[in-house]
């Protein structure tokens, strides 16, 4: 007889998290699932993500985004670009509690729709703006250099994010791009130079190889 899959719930995303190599604890574990079930449940009325099937979120939303733990950074400003459905953006949130995070979107209703996720999440500490990153330094002059991370999943290519990136993040600051595991990663992006690509597998329901590259703005 088949088993039943096992129902996530906060000790076993903690458990799930730690067999990717990220520590965790259940408040933190608590927060990422939170707002996954509200984007879930907006996802009914305002398209945000293709995933249906709630175990299979927990894996491509919640598990890959807490991937960034394995990158060892401590980012204390961080710009989520073309956020989309709010990840990765919430999970580096709940790694970091104490560092600032914006989640950016140029779609209004993405924005709007991700911003009553928050509240019922009851994360307050995290803020939204509708805004295109290639305008945010001339529209908003404190984003200019701005953040020490700037993070962004499935939005273009690195170059094009490169390019974005590059007035928005401060030297010494790092961009985290998630990437397919055959994706092009150049050793050299603008100002912006390569210095991890961290592999890792994601389990079922949704098991694949992923890849977080980080680089260095010099």
């Amino acid at each position: 007889m088949t088993s039943e899959p096992e129902q996530t719930d906060p000790a076993a995303l903690v458990r799930k998290a730690k067999a990717l190599g990220v520590e965790i604890n259940e408040q933190q574990a608590d927060e990422v699932l939170d707002y996954l079930d509200a984007m879930l449940q907006t996802n009914e009325h305002i398209n945000l993500t293709g995933v249906r099937d709630p175990e299979a979120a927990v894996v491509l939303h919640a598990l890959d985004s807490l991937a960034f733990g394995l990158a060892n950074l401590t980012p204390h400003h961080v710009l989520d670009l073309g956020t989309g459905n709010g990840f990765p953006g919430v999970g580096v949130a709940a790694l970091h509690p104490h560092a600032t995070v914006t989640l950016m979107d140029k779609t209004g209703k993405k924005v709007r729709a991700i911003g009553t996720c928050l509240v019922s999440a009851e994360l307050a500490r995290i803020e939204t703006i509708q805004m295109d990153a290639s305008q945010a330094p001339t529209l908003r002059k404190d984003f200019r250099h701005g953040f020490d991370l700037l993070t962004a999943r499935a939005v273009a290519r690195p170059s094009l994010l490169a390019t974005m990136a590059q007035p928005l993040v401060r030297p010494g600051g790092h961009m985290a791009l998630w990437l397919e595991e055959d994706a092009d990663m150049p050793e050299k992006l603008g100002r912006f130079r390569r210095t991890q690509i961290i592999t890792y597998e994601l389990p079922e329901p949704a098991a694949r190889t992923r890849k977080l590259a980080i680089w260095e703005r010099v």
